[in-house]
């Protein structure tokens, strides 16, 4: 048996797996636990993580390599998305990590996390042809799959923490700047002809935030909502209709509603949002939610390579 723990550095948190895994290559998870951190949150304006966000980092990763040590992994597989990605600083903090904590950290690309999220996908949902969205905190991946193969990804800069900076979706949502963010992503999405291409396909979100949308789904019975079609498909339907409920709600009220993560909740519609105009834009009428993200998508491809 080979346990392997996995961390992944995003925007909006620290998560870590760890599991074993069999000489068949089958792994069972045995450990979960998220650090929130919003690490974008300590940017300066030359667009460096401060001092302060550095050390709460190292802060939070300690924590977690001493959870790794009492657990005996064989080995932590660290990686860094877009906030690390992006920062001026980035190599730098690499390197202290490394120097601190003897923890190898690699900054993924933008092209690697749509890869990882593309094999937790066709590891754990049951379709041929989708288009798969993944949506982290700083940014949000969008790839092609066709007969279970990756053809097309993209990683845009409009995750979660973004989208409610930029067009005011923490609070009530205006109707101005609602038609605001759709301009600006059909805009956005025209330039890639692939996705206008691909009209009608269901999409397969990914991503804390987007399971968040289910677990609100499957714990409120909104009046003007139908039930899921089953335990991880929702309708554009019952996506339109969230969104149009959670938009007139100021935060204190979304953080009330039963299902919503405490710490999503100034964030939400920051997803929501994006969810709802993709599928508008290709005619999606399903959202199929994958339990896996890219953590898992790592964890499946070591696991082949054993």
């Amino acid at each position: 048996m080979n346990r392997v723990a996995i961390i992944d550095i995003g925007s909006n948190s620290l998560k870590l797996i760890m599991a074993d895994i069999y000489d068949n290559k089958f792994f069972q998870i045995s450990y979960e636990k998220k650090i929130k951190l919003r690490l974008s949150n300590y940017k300066n304006r030359a667009n460096d993580i401060t001092a302060l966000g550095i050390k709460k980092l190292n802060d939070a990763l300690t924590d977690l390599k001493k959870i790794c040590t009492l657990y005996r992994c064989n080995r932590i597989i660290a990686v860094a998305t877009e906030t690390l990605r992006k920062a001026g600083n980035g190599p730098q903090i690499i390197e202290e990590l490394k120097e601190a904590l003897n923890l190898d950290v690699k900054i993924i690309s933008g092209k690697e996390e749509a890869y990882y999220g593309f094999v937790s996908s066709i590891n754990s949902i049951n379709l041929k042809d989708f288009l798969q969205i993944d949506i982290g905190g700083s940014s949000c991946e969008i790839v092609l799959v066709k007969d279970k193969k990756l053809i097309e990804s993209i990683s845009l800069p409009y995750g979660s923490i973004p989208n409610t900076k930029n067009f005011n979706l923490k609070d009530k949502v205006s109707e101005e700047d609602e038609l605001r963010f759709k301009d600006m992503i059909f805009k956005e999405l025209d330039k890639y002809p692939w996705i206008k291409e691909n009209k009608n396909l269901p999409v397969v979100g990914i991503g804390g935030s987007v399971r968040c949308i289910e677990k609100i789904l499957r714990n409120h019975a909104f009046d003007d909502i139908d039930i899921l079609l089953d335990s991880y498909v929702i309708s554009y339907k019952n996506i339109n209709s969230l969104f149009n409920i959670v938009k007139r709600l100021n935060l204190q009220q979304k953080k009330e509603i039963k299902g919503m993560s405490s710490n999503r909740a100034d964030i939400f519609v920051g997803c929501l949002i994006l969810i709802k105009y993709l599928m508008f834009y290709i005619n999606s009428d399903k959202l199929s939610i994958s339990k896996f993200g890219i953590r898992e998508g790592i964890l499946f491809e070591y696991a082949e390579s054993l």
